[in-house]
């Protein structure tokens, strides 16, 4: 990396997806500025960083981007000042793992359909197409709290893990925008409490990103 590229994370304090990448740039001592993104409901790519989908987080590379969450983590990776062990999502080969790591990024996508869907763009609730996404919501949380911790403790040894840092930060999520009642997740509840003793979750607390004036 060239001293004078500072790799910047554009996204929103209030985003799962770019508080992954930003868990990720501390555990693996990248310093990288921070670039919100006020208006989601904005159409021009400008926004976003260039980014044509209209989507966040995107990390800018000088006058390159890099776009998505898990892609942004992996060039963090290749940008680390000293290499880390990290748990990928390919590393996982038990299909417990694996399957976990796919109702993560389920879960979290299906937050922002209904977060953009009911309470940005105030569409009705009772449309099944976020009474769907809400029901399949709770069943993954089901399905990950009654498996994902022993999953989560047979990881071999590691520095960090897409799986963890993923799921701490969607059930860190759904409380902050007080999307579902976490109450029946125990175990997810006890695993978020200590991953959020890293530092890394304690410099990264989800807040909404205000203009300056």
């Amino acid at each position: 990396m060239s001293d004078a590229i500072v790799p910047c994370i554009v996204g929103r304090s209030s985003s799962h997806f770019t508080r992954l990448v930003r868990v990720f740039a501390l555990e693996l001592g990248v310093a990288c500025a921070f670039e919100p993104v006020f208006d989601l409901t904005s159409l021009n790519r400008a926004d976003y960083a260039g980014n044509p989908a209209l989507k966040l987080p995107v990390l800018k590379l000088g006058d390159s981007i890099v776009l998505g969450a898990e892609n942004i983590c992996r060039k963090l990776a290749e940008m680390a000042p000293a290499p880390s062990c990290i748990v990928w999502p390919e590393n996982m080969r038990d299909v417990n793992a694996s399957n976990a790591q796919e109702l993560v990024w389920h879960a979290m996508q299906a937050q922002v359909q209904l977060g953009l869907g009911t309470q940005i763009a105030g569409l009705p609730a009772g449309s099944i197409y976020f009474v769907k996404a809400a029901t399949s919501l709770r069943n993954a949380l089901e399905w990950l709290n009654d498996r994902a911790p022993s999953i989560i403790a047979a990881l071999p040894p590691h520095d960090i893990s897409v799986l963890e840092a993923s799921l701490f930060c969607l059930v860190e999520h759904l409380a902050f925008r007080a999307t579902i009642n976490l109450e029946p997740y125990g175990r997810l509840n006890a695993f978020t409490r200590k991953f959020d003793m890293r530092a890394s979750a304690q410099a990264t607390p989800y807040r909404f990103d205000t203009p300056a004036t």
